[in-house]
């Protein structure tokens, strides 16, 4: 006997009052009005439309004419980029050429949400952002009383307003979302004293991602001060060109590896520079081999997913560098080599395919998750160095131009544990380098810190939502 359709399928439906179509713009697809099922709301809060409480701006489509060098563009960043812990810039929009630059400028007191691709994701504009020019794929939501920014903030990347955003969203091959949707986006109405709440939640995190970034950026620079380390920008590269547009230059039969690499890239000045650098200013140094263990790589294995309470938290390479990274969780029966694939506090995990080069430092983060094979594991010797003084290091432009000279592959790149554990590392003393570690343990301390007063407030606008 056939199946019917609904044992090959689990089917959703709901109820829509006939005047949400006739007041809005006739959609019929279903996920427009769907509301979230898992929470639901008290019949005593009031909604109004986002259009009462913020405006949103849509700065336009623009042609992007991008630069190389910082002298001449302006920090360019994606709605990607735009959620990444720390924001660098890998392209730059020429500041002579690009007209009404400033409409791509973000403010203070402003969020941005992603209307095209992956709709939805929303980020605050922190010190990091307001000297960048952001895409036109994020719309800019600006309250009217700048009290609201924690309640819209923590309402839009909540499970039920999220639900809201991308429930609007349109398009035959790329989904987008517009300003209009935005605006009609339902608020609730809350007492002053839970508006000051979320206010103060808000305040608390944005400071201390702020001031977690200020102090890796301060680790990077004493890993390079108290090891006599100019910054590259700041050294002259070897180059043939005059005008130092092109980086070209001689290669000596000495820098042959064993590896015959043919390759420019392998070969770059600013590399070179970096090594350089470190034999000639530190006191002392040492391949990477030589302090640390890079040898081990999680094993290759078939991805089952599941939800959180079957599951293990799942890192891929897009996930270290997140705010808050959105991960999966794999199934903790139905993988087979789960032990090896988790990973350690004082551990340092690099993208090795892909974006590579990504570092993250496990400390008070990722303890006991599980991690895609395309991360490298590298174990510091901590009787000769300090884990955070070395992920210091390794995500400072010294340590990140020195891994990207190994990469390799036609289509996808990529860089080995072997190439890696090659990377040149200053040694300066062990007290030092605890002092650059302690930052750093300290910056992930207050970034641990973040996350946590989120899953506050969303504790408490979900019983607010719900009244319970």
């Amino acid at each position: 006997m056939a199946k019917s359709v609904s044992e090959y399928f689990s089917l959703v439906s709901f109820q829509v009052n006939s005047t949400n179509l006739l007041n809005d713009e006739y959609r019929l697809n279903a996920e427009y009005y769907q509301e979230n099922l898992e929470i639901t709301i008290s019949e005593d809060i009031k909604f109004k439309p986002l259009s009462d409480f913020a405006s949103v701006i849509f700065p336009g489509i623009f042609k992007r004419i991008l630069v190389d060098n910082t002298k001449y563009g302006m920090g360019f960043l994606t709605t990607s980029d735009m959620m990444i812990i720390e924001p660098i810039p890998e392209k730059y929009l020429s500041t002579e050429l690009t007209q009404n630059l400033d409409i791509y400028r973000v403010t203070d007191n402003t969020l941005l949400v992603s209307r095209s691709g992956t709709i939805g994701n929303t980020i605050y504009v922190n010190d990091d952002l307001v000297n960048l020019a952001i895409t036109e794929d994020a719309l800019r939501v600006s309250p009217y009383d700048s009290n609201l920014i924690g309640l819209l903030y923590f309402y839009f990347i909540s499970d039920y307003g999220n639900g809201l955003i991308t429930g609007k969203k349109s398009g035959a091959v790329i989904d987008h979302i517009y300003e209009d949707d935005l605006l009609r986006i339902p608020i609730p109405v809350f007492d002053n004293i839970k508006i000051d709440l979320f206010l103060k939640h808000f305040q608390l995190i944005k400071r201390k991602r702020e001031l977690a970034n200020d102090l890796i950026r301060k680790a990077r620079s004493l890993a390079l001060q108290y090891n006599n380390l100019p910054p590259l920008d700041e050294t002259e590269i070897e180059t043939l060109d005059p005008n130092m547009n092109v980086e070209i230059r001689f290669v000596s039969s000495n820098e042959f590896t064993t590896d015959y690499r043919l390759d420019a890239h392998f070969y770059n000045p600013t590399a070179k520079r970096a090594v350089d650098n470190i034999v000639k200013f530190a006191k002392q140094n040492q391949p990477m081999h030589s302090i640390a263990d890079c040898s081990f790589r999680g094993g290759r294995s078939i991805r089952n997913y599941v939800d959180k309470e079957n599951g293990t938290p799942f890192l891929s390479g897009k996930n270290i560098i997140q705010i808050r990274p959105d991960f999966k969780y794999i199934s903790n029966t139905e993988t087979s080599n789960l032990n090896d694939m988790l990973v350690k506090r004082n551990w340092i995990l690099i993208s090795r395919s892909g974006t590579l080069g990504r570092t993250v430092f496990v400390y008070n983060n990722y303890e006991d998750f599980a991690a895609s094979e395309h991360l490298i594991r590298v174990l510091p010797n901590e009787n000769i160095i300090d884990g955070g003084y070395l992920y210091a290091f390794l995500s400072s432009d010294y340590g990140y131009h020195q891994l990207l000279r190994y990469k390799h592959g036609a289509v996808i790149d990529e860089i080995t544990e072997d190439q890696i554990s090659q990377t040149i590392i200053p040694l300066s003393d062990l007290i030092l380098q605890r002092e650059i570690g302690d930052l750093v343990r300290m910056a992930n301390d207050y970034r641990a810190e973040a996350i946590q007063l989120e899953d506050e407030a969303q504790k408490i606008l979900n019983e607010a939502l719900t009244g319970k």
